[in-house]
């Protein structure tokens, strides 16, 4: 499902991180799923070569068959429902890599 892909992406790039910066992460896909600069699915973006390292590393699918947490779970559902805590960000990186809007270990833009 749309929901459990997306819980497995945000528990691989953001599992350590607090419950807000799960959504955050989630947020970015849906972004990009909406921006017209990227592949317009959720598959599409999460997959596209070059952007999610856990996606193209095999993590996220083994993700998937080992289960995802409840909070990335929760996270991604509240995202696919439309909530949003950056805005239109896009992307991401650890903090210091870049300038945004801080939210855990991650910045957002």
């Amino acid at each position: 499902s749309d929901a459990e892909l997306l819980g497995a992406l945000i528990q691989c790039e953001a599992g350590n991180q607090p419950y807000e910066g799960q959504v955050a992460v989630g947020a970015v896909v849906m972004n990009r799923v909406r921006s017209g600069a990227y592949p317009n699915s959720l598959y599409g973006v999460i997959y596209a070569s070059g952007q999610f390292t856990p996606a193209g590393s095999g993590a996220v699918d083994r993700r998937i068959q080992a289960g995802v947490s409840d909070s990335c779970m929760k996270a991604a559902e509240a995202v696919l429902g439309g909530y949003s805590n950056i805005g239109t960000a896009t992307h991401f990186r650890p903090i210091g890599a870049h300038e945004g809007i801080e939210i855990g270990g991650h910045v957002f833009w």
